[in-house]
């Protein structure tokens, strides 16, 4: 198994939906496997639903000074928590509020995903993810969004949609 190390941002942004209007949290971090960088991800978090649900853009990949986006691939996943877990599918990337994310790499549809050498990485990374970052993780298990050792801020812009 892999070493996974998280690098949360130092910011949760509250923002609002231009396509509903309610109210979003969005995170962010960088996932480091054996000490390199090796995941992007952004996580929003849609707090005003009635269960917890995520949407979370996630590029697999090196990430490390030098590299290329053809080295990455990203899928846009919907998260969500039910009384046996954790529950995770792959999302059409165009719904993805980073779409198209040249940076990310290949933004993969379902399909593509499942035929994908990254597919086990994609799913153990988003694993890894649901678990060590604070405020997904807490918001996920019902409980207020964790924001220690991040700064909450006002977001700058409002989110496209409510992926």
């Amino acid at each position: 198994m892999s070493n996974y190390s998280l690098e949360a941002s130092e910011y949760l942004y509250r923002l609002t939906c231009e396509c509903c209007g309610t109210e979003k949290n969005r995170v962010w971090g960088f996932i480091l496997k054996d000490g390199d960088a090796n995941a992007v991800y952004y996580a929003l978090l849609n707090v005003t639903e009635a269960k917890p649900r995520v949407g979370l853009t996630l590029s697999v990949g090196s990430w490390g000074e030098g590299t290329d986006p053809s080295q990455r691939s990203w899928v846009h996943l919907n998260v969500w928590s039910e009384d046996d877990g954790t529950h995770m599918n792959i999302r059409d990337p165009k719904e993805s509020n980073f779409y198209p994310w040249e940076m990310g790499g290949t933004g993969l549809t379902r399909e593509e995903a499942k035929l994908s050498s990254a597919i086990e990485e994609i799913w153990a990374v988003a694993d890894f993810i649901v678990d060590a970052d604070p405020a997904v993780s807490s918001y996920l298990n019902s409980k207020a969004v964790v924001t220690e050792g991040r700064e909450v801020r006002q977001a700058d812009h409002p989110s496209p949609n409510c992926c």
